[in-house]
């Protein structure tokens, strides 16, 4: 069995990465929405889909199809286009924005190859055989050209992971590196500072970090899907992203505070005011980047790896206890 102070120490420092990641899942979230990350990398996957010419004419129309136009705010693309939006306003498009699609499946594909410059393009040759391959059963030709569309988003929200990714790790060395978050020299400190050891475990016991995921999670879920499909119907109330932008920098606030409140040895000054690097040679220096470089790794690695790993660690810790006696015995 594991020292119990082991365990501690482990409690304490997974639980910190927790709050960590979080904060940098945060202010990710915040650049995201401030720069509409997401809106701008739908835009990139469906030019890489609807390839129709030098211009991208297919792209450029779709984006001013009242389907598509209507998800966002004036002046903005949406960040996310449902299935069955793409697909009627394509056809629509395609078969010269009539309003009113052709009832069967062969017209369809008469009407759009009637249209010369759409049905050469790229796009408009993958549409057809699309068509084509569903016979003359018009439901199965829309499904087709969902799952077209749903293969295409699956790559692009592939693409968006790995940016992000790339984003968090570096907030996660600025985050790290602004508020000296030293993993080496914390858990160092934890080590000899029991007082200091057992606050921190009650923190980790005490504290919802279940409930504080799932507020965020519900923040990045939003601006996703909901946020420019809800500004179109609500134009009287404040704007979904401004205010889940706000959420976001709220949630950074209170972590940051929460981070500040364990009490462990973190920030670049001492409570006196003097730099807690005075007098630091060559190799205090060493180990102080690669105590910053570890807790910048265990951020990146998001919030959801560490709360596994810190359940399995409270569990481990309650497996380990020896049941209390009782009377004599």
């Amino acid at each position: 069995m594991l020292n119990s102070s082991i365990l501690d120490i482990a409690m304490g420092m997974v639980f910190l990465f927790v709050l960590v990641s979080l904060l940098c899942s945060a202010v990710n979230e915040m650049i995201a929405q401030f720069i509409r990350m997401r809106a701008k990398n739908l835009e990139a996957g469906l030019t890489n889909l609807l390839q129709s010419g030098e211009a991208n004419q297919l792209v450029a129309d779709l984006y001013q199809h009242p389907l598509i136009s209507g998800l966002s705010k004036a002046g903005e693309k949406p960040s996310y286009i449902p299935p069955k939006n793409f697909t009627l306003a394509l056809m629509d498009i395609m078969t010269g924005s009539t309003g009113k699609l052709p009832a069967d499946n062969q017209s369809l594909i008469a009407k759009i190859e009637s249209q010369k410059f759409f049905a050469q393009t790229e796009a408009g040759k993958s549409i057809i055989l699309l068509l084509h391959e569903a016979g003359d059963d018009a439901e199965k030709a829309r499904r087709n050209v969902e799952s077209w569309y749903n293969d295409a988003m699956d790559r692009v929200g592939g693409w968006y992971k790995q940016k992000t990714q790339v984003i968090i790790f570096g907030i996660s060395l600025m985050v790290c590196t602004a508020l000296n978050i030293d993993a080496i020299k914390i858990s160092q400190t934890l080590w000899t500072d029991i007082a200091l050891r057992q606050a921190l475990v009650q923190a980790a016991s005490s504290t919802d970090v279940a409930g504080l995921m799932g507020d965020q999670g519900s923040a990045k879920q939003r601006p996703a899907s909901a946020c420019d499909a809800t500004a179109a119907t609500q134009s009287n109330e404040p704007a979904p992203c401004e205010s889940s932008m706000q959420q976001s920098a709220k949630t950074a606030g209170v972590l940051i505070e929460q981070i500040k409140g364990l009490h462990l040895p973190i920030g670049w000054k001492k409570p006196d005011g003097q730099w807690t690097v005075a007098g630091f040679g060559f190799m205090e220096w060493l180990v102080k980047i690669l105590g910053i470089l570890i807790t910048t790794f265990a951020g990146s690695l998001g919030a959801p790896f560490w709360f596994q790993l810190l359940n399995k660690i409270v569990d481990l810790r309650a497996a380990g206890k020896q049941p209390g006696k009782s009377g004599g015995q």
